[in-house]
């Protein structure tokens, strides 16, 4: 009967442990889960702060050439299909410059989700230690 109980206590035992193993588990990847949703959000946040400021940069500063053309082309009235069509040239040339930074820009990798990968490779790194640790 002693035999029986102490058999049954060991069992429940190791029930306990898988289960408080899986609880912990389940409680790291909750963590994790949680800094990838955090990070998600701040690169959103940060993704739409750089739009919306480049692109009212951008208007600004165009509206504020076209202006100062139209001066040149009035100010020198004789020469305004010169003038125009130096600024023609002059802008294509800056958006195949700009077409060609974004082409390199847009092979980079990106960094998103760096510190969460850094966490999990940390996480792995300690559950390998422990297996190592643990007596068999």
């Amino acid at each position: 009967m002693t035999r029986r109980a102490e058999g049954e206590g060991r069992r429940q035992g190791i029930f306990a442990s898988i289960k408080n193993t899986l609880a912990t588990l389940l409680g790291i990847g909750k963590t994790r889960l949680e800094l990838l949703i955090v990070e998600l959000e701040e690169e959103k946040l940060r993704m739409l702060s750089l739009w919306s400021k480049a692109i009212a940069v951008a208007f600004l500063f165009a509206l504020g050439v076209i202006m100062a053309i139209f001066c040149l082309a009035l100010l020198f009235w004789e020469q305004r299909i010169l003038i125009f069509g130096l600024f023609a040239i002059l802008f294509i040339g800056a958006a195949l410059l700009l077409a060609a930074s974004l082409k390199r820009q847009a092979r980079k990798p990106g960094k998103l989700f760096r510190d969460s990968l850094g966490e999990l490779e940390t996480d792995i790194a300690q559950l390998r230690q422990d297996r190592e640790r643990a007596p068999e």
